[in-house]
């Protein structure tokens, strides 16, 4: 109950932010800098800073990038993760609400805490103000310094950066049908299965861009809210969707399969790319109770048959666990 409360509240924060960016005559709102001449390459810094008492370790060192002008933040983060696996940005948790993008929930091993109702908030060193919108909206501009604080402190929104519109509308030029679903033991999860989703995407598209374009169209979809961890050069790896979460404890993880041969996918959310008429799923599965086995396709995307989890798998555990080791040698 008490999780399902701070999620609430979270969810409420994060939307009452959102919103109220959009009535604040604020100096960074939805403008896109058309007046004067841009360069098409900038230069932009990130940083992280807390209350190094509270958190028990010192500020890491900024990160300094050359990007295309015009570049959202997450994208910037991402490239910073990838760049460097030893700094600070190299791994970080996020929420994505379906409509909004991207909310960051732990940066460098530090998680917000609803109990002390301290976040990650994004400021603009230039204003010191927050930035009026997430991550996933946020463009900051040519010599800009983007600060993710750890913090308690409210601020008033204004920025040197700009927003961008989000989602972005996708333009179909190559179109393939794909569809995307979840599973799991119904007896275990103490809910049923939840409808498929089928959509239209250009061919070549990434499994993530299919699951945030489903959260986008349907916020009261299974894919509305989805937590993940991102790990520099890997991509995004699934803790949660639908509210059930990965229990480390227990060796349940998020698994992702195609349906029709009834495999893992060779690669993760930001690597694979479902081909026309495919049928990708998500599956919670716990491999002390699994055999490996990967032989036969799934039945049905709606009912849970205790799908056998495959040796394979316990292989894509195991690289993970030690991916994670290597990252904080």
């Amino acid at each position: 109950m008490k999780e399902m409360k701070s999620s609430v509240v979270l969810m409420i924060v994060f939307v009452c932010c959102v919103l109220s960016s959009s009535t604040r005559k604020v100096s960074a709102h939805l403008r896109e800098r058309r007046n004067s001449p841009q360069p098409s390459e900038i230069t932009v810094t990130l940083k992280i800073e807390w209350n190094v008492t509270a958190v028990g370790k010192p500020i890491p060192a900024s990160y300094i990038t050359k990007v295309k002008n015009g570049t959202v933040l997450v994208d910037i983060l991402n490239k910073a993760a990838g760049n460097d696996k030893r700094s600070a940005f190299n791994k970080y948790d996020s929420t994505y609400y379906g409509g909004l993008g991207y909310l960051i929930t732990a940066m460098n091993g530090t998680k917000q805490d609803p109990a002390t109702n301290t976040y990650w908030k994004i400021f603009d060193e230039e204003t010191g103000e927050l930035t009026p919108c997430g991550v996933s909206s946020y463009v900051p501009v040519d010599k800009s310094k983007t600060i993710f604080r750890f913090t308690q402190a409210s601020a008033n929104y204004s920025a040197s950066g700009y927003c961008k519109s989000y989602p972005v509308p996708q333009v179909i030029t190559s179109p393939i049908t794909v569809t995307i679903g979840l599973d799991w033991n119904v007896t275990s999860v103490g809910k049923p299965v939840p409808a498929a989703y089928t959509t239209q995407v250009n061919d070549g598209t990434v499994l993530v861009d299919i699951m945030n374009k489903a959260a986008d169209e349907n916020g009261q979809g299974p894919f509305n809210k989805w937590e993940s961890t991102y790990f520099g050069g890997l991509g995004h790896f699934i803790t949660a969707l639908d509210g059930v979460e990965q229990d480390p404890q227990t060796n349940t993880y998020w698994m992702i399969y195609d349906n029709k041969t009834g495999k893992l996918t060779p690669l993760g959310v930001d690597g694979y790319q479902p081909k026309d008429d495919s049928v990708t799923v998500f599956r919670l599965v716990t491999g002390a109770s699994h055999e490996a086995t990967t032989s036969r396709p799934t039945e049905t995307l709606t009912e849970s048959s205790g799908h056998k989890f495959v040796g394979l798998g316990l292989v894509f555990l195991c690289l993970l666990a030690a991916i994670e080791g290597l990252l904080f040698l």
